[in-house]
């Protein structure tokens, strides 16, 4: 009995054989075959995430050193990314030491006055009353000569009146001698004062035609040196425009997202400015 029943198992196995080639061209769907339909369709949507999630910046620095971030570190959004702090202080110093250059060239030097009209008063007015007094003594009247002699009958009279008439005409001569001195002496002691008084007049001229002359080379090197001052004033202040340009160039870069630093890439040098791009992976 027993043997009957493992002949009718193994017959019944055996004619069912031909129908297995039917049931494996429809297949049912296994949970491996819908993981990897999850998957594909997963990898086909993942780059349109992440390009949509990524930022790209561009910076220019001299040194790698002005780099504020580096790959893998997180920023904010508003963080400092690049800073050219060294070269940016260095040109605030010099523009600083510029400004202060032109303030200084900038005051103005005290102005040279005019002359004041010359003034030979003092001067004429001595050279005048000078003149006034020797035209006064060349008016004195000369003195008139004196008879003296008188005639007498009497010679002894006439002797006696002879006599005392020498006497007075000598005492009279020797009068008009000294006032005729007197007055020479005073001629020449005027003369002597009027050509002093001409020659203090001629130097006083003189003086003033010194000072004028003066005047005139101190104007001439006054506005040479207002026009080098000026000169100096307008280089400098291109210069300055120059380095407030160079300024601007190297403000701060901020990141405009938060996120993470992804990559780091070095776009090539120019000069001393090295480019470098920034990838940042934004946060949600």
């Amino acid at each position: 009995m027993k043997d009957l029943l493992l002949a009718a198992f193994g017959a019944s196995i055996v004619g069912s054989l031909p129908f297995l080639p039917l049931l494996s061209i429809q297949p049912t769907p296994t949970s491996t075959n819908l993981q990897l339909q999850k998957q594909t369709n997963i990898q086909l949507k993942k780059p349109e995430t992440k390009q949509s999630k990524r930022h790209r910046i561009q910076v220019q620095v001299v040194s790698l050193t002005d780099l504020k971030i580096a790959e893998g570190d997180s920023v904010t959004q508003g963080q400092i990314i690049s800073d050219r702090t060294e070269e940016r202080q260095s040109l605030e110093v010099e523009r600083d030491q510029i400004d202060n250059t032109i303030k200084k060239l900038s005051i103005p030097s005290s102005q040279l006055t005019d002359l004041p009209p010359p003034n030979f008063a003092v001067e004429e007015a001595a050279i005048s009353q000078i003149k006034t007094e020797i035209e006064l003594l060349n008016a004195r009247p000369e003195t008139a000569p004196q008879s003296t002699f008188f005639r007498f009958k009497d010679k002894r009279l006439q002797r006696l009146a002879e006599h005392d008439k020498l006497e007075k005409a000598a005492e009279t001569i020797r009068k008009n001698v000294e006032n005729e001195v007197k007055l020479a002496e005073s001629k020449a002691r005027l003369t002597g004062q009027l050509n002093s008084a001409v020659a203090a007049l001629n130097k006083v001229k003189n003086d003033y035609q010194h000072q004028q002359y003066e005047h005139s080379l101190n104007l001439v090197r006054q506005q040479s040196e207002m026009q080098r001052q000026q000169y100096q004033v307008a280089g400098l202040v291109g210069k300055k425009q120059e380095i407030e340009g160079k300024l601007r160039d190297i403000t701060q870069i901020k990141s405009p997202v938060a996120g993470k630093i992804r990559r780091i890439k070095n776009l090539g040098q120019k000069d001393r400015q090295i480019s470098l791009e920034v990838v940042i992976d934004v946060t949600k």
